[in-house]
C-alpha cells in the first residue's frame, strides 16, 4: 500500500461513553486539576488503545498495569497497558496543539513500546498517531514515530520472550511474587488515600484474648468454630508463639478440609516462613466491555501438603465496583496440553441477573506438573499458567 502523508498511517477512533466514564471516574480521586486532567488524559489513552488491540484480536489485560492503580496513578505519570504474555505498552495522551509528546523519565524503562495516542475531546476522538520501541528523551516527535502497523508485527512477531512463562507456585512458599500478584486484602480493599488527622491509637491484642480464640480451636469444638477461630487467629496473633502453635495443631490434626485451610492460610499471614504456611494472593483481571469496564479477581491459595504436594484453592470474586460475578462467567484448569480438568460457573436469579459473590475449586496437581487457569466471559478469555 501507498501513503501520500503520515496521516494515512493514522487511527483514528471513537473516545468510548465507557472510556470517558473510567477517566471521570479516575480524575475525581485526584487532589488538584493538574493530576486530575493527566489521569483524565491517561485513562483515555489506555482505554483507547486497548479497544484497538482487542479489535484486532490482541489479548490485553486493562486492570494489571500502574495506570489502574489508584496509589501508583496519585505517585506518577503512568498510562500503561499489559499485553497478555508479553509485557506493558505506554500509551502516551498528547493533544491536537502540542508539538511533541512527553514520555516522563520515569516509565522510559521496562516497557515493550510507546503508542502516542493525539486526544481530541471536541471530536469525541482519539488518534493513534504510532508507535516506537523505546524512548531515550522526554520529548517524542511524531515525526520519528513508525506506524501502528508495525506495531502490530512487532507484538505477533514470534521470539523466545513472547513465549508466557508460568507462575512457579514453588517460589511462592519462599515468598517470591511474580508481579501483579498482590495480596487479597490489597488487591479487594486497598487503604484510601486522604489526609490523617489526630494520632492513631493502635489497640494491641491481649494475651488473654488470644488464648481465649485459641480455645475455641479444640477438638470439643464445632468444625464452623474452630475454621473460624483459625481466622480470627489470622488477624490478631502475629508474632505470637502460641497463636502459631494452635494453627499448627489444627493443621496435624483437623479432619475437615476447610478448617486445615483456613489454619494454613492463617498461619501464613502470622508466621509466613513457617514451612506449613499457607499462601494466598490475588491479581486483578480485566475481561474489558462484557463487564463494564469493571473487573475481577483471580484469588490462588496454596497450601503445602506433607507429601511434599502443594494444594491449589482457586477463586473469582468482583472487584472495584462490581458486586456479583456476571452469569456464565467460567473458571477452568487445564492440563499443559489444554485438556479441561476443572470447570464452574457463575450462576443466575430467575431474573437472569447473577447471584454469586464467588466461585472456585480446589485439587492437587502432582509434583512438577503445569496447568492453565482460564476465566471466561462471552468469548473473552484471560490464561494464566503456573508450575509446582
Amino acid at each position: 500500500m501507498i501513503y501520500e502523508s503520515e496521516t494515512d498511517l493514522w487511527i483514528p477512533l471513537p473516545i468510548t461513553g465507557d472510556a470517558k466514564k473510567l477517566a471521570q471516574q479516575f480524575a475525581n480521586d485526584l487532589p488538584n486539576p493538574q493530576k486530575a486532567e493527566q489521569v483524565y488524559l491517561n485513562t483515555l489513552a489506555v482505554c483507547t488503545v486497548n479497544n484497538y488491540l482487542r479489535i484486532v484480536g490482541i489479548s490485553t489485560n486493562l486492570s494489571a498495569g500502574n495506570s489502574w492503580n489508584p496509589a501508583a496513578r496519585l505517585l506518577a505519570n503512568v498510562a500503561d497497558l499489559e499485553v497478555t504474555g508479553l509485557g506493558s505498552l505506554e500509551c502516551r495522551p498528547m493533544r491536537k496543539s502540542d508539538r511533541f509528546c512527553y514520555v516522563p523519565a520515569e516509565v522510559q524503562d521496562d516497557r515493550l513500546g510507546y503508542i502516542v495516542v493525539q486526544i481530541d475531546e471536541a471530536e469525541q476522538e482519539a488518534t493513534l498517531l504510532g508507535f516506537t520501541p523505546a524512548v531515550e528523551s522526554e520529548k517524542l516527535l511524531v515525526s520519528d514515530l513508525q506506524s501502528i502497523d508495525d506495531l502490530l508485527e512487532y507484538l505477533v512477531l514470534p521470539t523466545p520472550q513472547t513465549a508466557q512463562q508460568p507462575t512457579n507456585l514453588n517460589r511462592w512458599l519462599q515468598n517470591i511474587f511474580d508481579a501483579g500478584w498482590e495480596t487479597v486484602e490489597m488487591l479487594l480493599n486497598p487503604p484510601q488515600l486522604g489526609y490523617v488527622r489526630g494520632t492513631a491509637v493502635a489497640q494491641a491484642t491481649t494475651q488473654e484474648a488470644i488464648d481465649s480464640v485459641i480455645s475455641l480451636t479444640k477438638p470439643d469444638r464445632t468444625e464452623e468454630t474452630r475454621t473460624q477461630a483459625a481466622g480470627v487467629l489470622g488477624e490478631i496473633g502475629a508474632g505470637n508463639a502460641n497463636a502459631v502453635n494452635a494453627l499448627v495443631e489444627l493443621l496435624q490434626t483437623a479432619q475437615d478440609r476447610e478448617t486445615r485451610w483456613q489454619a494454613a492460610l492463617s498461619l501464613g499471614k502470622i508466621d509466613p516462613h513457617h514451612p506449613l504456611a499457607g499462601i494466598r494472593r490475588a491479581r486483578a483481571i480485566d475481561l474489558g466491555l462484557e463487564l463494564d469496564g469493571y473487573r475481577v479477581a483471580l484469588i490462588l491459595a496454596i497450601m503445602p501438603q506433607s507429601d511434599d504436594r502443594i494444594s491449589v484453592f482457586l477463586q473469582v470474586e468482583p472487584a472495584g465496583n462490581l458486586e456479583v460475578l456476571p452469569p456464565n462467567l467460567k473458571l477452568k484448569v487445564l492440563s499443559d496440553a489444554g485438556e479441561n480438568r476443572l470447570e464452574v460457573a457463575a450462576r443466575s436469579d430467575e431474573l437472569g441477573r447473577g447471584k454469586d459473590r464467588s466461585i472456585g475449586r480446589r485439587f492437587t496437581p502432582p509434583p512438577g506438573a503445569c496447568f492453565q487457569v482460564q476465566i471466561e466471559l462471552n468469548n473473552i478469555i484471560f490464561t494464566e499458567v503456573f508450575a509446582v
